[in-house]
């Protein structure tokens, strides 16, 4: 445990069970955890990652720090890997996916296990997500490891710092504690030490996350029985699964105008547009090893609506 604090220590045990895993290294930020994660998992140079190419570019940024090769897939309306495109996707190079739980959207992890190949194995991404399960089971307890952010735009937000999750003997020593031990480990620990004034914050944060995850969860109720559904469409989920909501996503319908879209941000709250490129077109990812794979395609694209505090 990351502090002597019992109080501290049961918002850390909380998280574990949410997530589904049985131990935890706390590091600087979601994307040290990343990093850490593909350190555990030996993944280096030469070795292929699948990612979405959709959202946060911190997710390719990670693969490309630690000197491996990002393959971006395309993703559908539900904004999440989709496990055909992932397998099709895998090559004789293949080390790791990183699944997202893109704006808090039940990823299907368990049917991206069950499609890759035997050696590959499964990051989860839930910095984005609170509350999420995909066909009964909570996110971030399928993978192979779990990795989450606690940055101040975060369901669980601390302003800072993140988390490598899984089997204690894959994540103990990840992180440098900063004393002695850290000679001893199997492995070179990351360097990427968490803030430890940020520890005592958790029990609050935590409990702030289950209050805006409520709230959400009843504005999007709202919205689904309420009229501006005619003209605006959520994302489908799979069966038994239920969404965090840390972005709403929903697609115009033909029938909508900009007095729908008034009503909207009215009921609603603040919507904009999806990022107009996509991760493998941005700058820091021209003229590095990378592959694109098209993936499943969206018709249009959704407008992103913040619900509560901007995740």
């Amino acid at each position: 445990m990351p502090s002597t604090d019992p109080v501290v220590d049961a918002a850390v045990r909380d998280l574990l069970d949410r997530w589904g895993q049985p131990a935890a290294a706390f590091c600087a930020s979601g994307g040290a955890a990343l990093e850490a994660a593909l350190e555990v998992l030996e993944v280096g140079a030469g070795a292929e990652v699948v990612v979405p190419d959709v959202g946060c570019h911190s997710v390719a940024a990670a693969v490309v720090r630690v000197g491996a090769v990002p393959v971006f897939v395309g993703v559908g309306e539900g904004l999440t890997l989709h496990p055909p495109d992932v397998a099709a996707a895998c090559s004789a190079r293949t080390r790791a996916v990183i699944a997202v739980h893109q704006y808090g959207l039940p990823c299907d992890v368990p049917g991206i296990v069950a499609a890759v190949p035997r050696g590959v194995a499964v990051i989860e991404d839930v910095a984005q997500t609170w509350g999420s399960t995909t066909r009964g089971v909570p996110a971030g307890s399928t993978g192979t490891l779990t990795v989450t952010s606690f940055g101040p735009s975060k369901p669980v937000a601390l302003g800072a710092g993140g988390a490598l999750l899984g089997p204690a003997d894959l994540v103990s020593g990840a992180v440098a504690r900063g004393d002695t031990l850290d000679r001893h480990r199997p492995r070179p620990p990351s360097p990427a030490r968490f803030p430890a004034p940020l520890y005592p914050l958790l029990p609050a944060a935590v409990a702030e996350a289950d209050r805006q995850l409520a709230s959400r969860r009843a504005a999007v109720e709202r919205f689904t029985g309420g009229d501006l559904a005619r003209h605006f469409r959520l994302p489908g989920l799979l069966p038994g699964s239920s969404a965090g909501w840390t972005r709403v996503p929903l697609y115009p319908a033909r029938s909508a105008t900009p007095r729908h879209l008034a009503q909207l941000t009215d009921a609603l709250g603040a919507a904009q547009r999806m990022h107009p490129r996509p991760p493998s077109a941005l700058p820091m990812f021209r003229g590095r090893d990378t592959r694109v794979v098209t993936g499943t395609r969206r018709p249009v694209e959704p407008l992103l609506v913040k619900i509560g505090r901007p995740s």
